[in-house]
């Protein structure tokens, strides 16, 4: 389960029943892409980091899993995303 300070958002041109942004309070912490020419979905993880060196980048069977995924990367890595 997601914890309680974690929330998710619609940035850019996502529709709002598919937010695409999983916020640590105001801090963006995750990303949902979907590909423009063959509509798949891929997931950014570690956002938050400047350097893209740091971010992890993951492709998602559906939007759902990318979702689920990104829900439970948040919980088992909430200790280190609050510091």
């Amino acid at each position: 389960m997601l914890p309680p300070d974690f929330r998710w958002h619609s940035v850019g041109t996502a529709p709002f029943d598919q937010p695409n942004s999983l916020l640590l309070d105001s801090t963006e912490v995750v990303r949902l892409h979907r590909r423009v020419d063959d509509g798949t979905w891929w997931v950014s993880l570690n956002i938050q980091r400047y350097d893209w060196n740091l971010r992890k980048h993951r492709e998602c069977s559906s939007y759902e899993q990318g979702k689920l995924g990104a829900e439970l990367w948040a919980e088992r890595h909430q200790v280190r995303l609050r510091a």
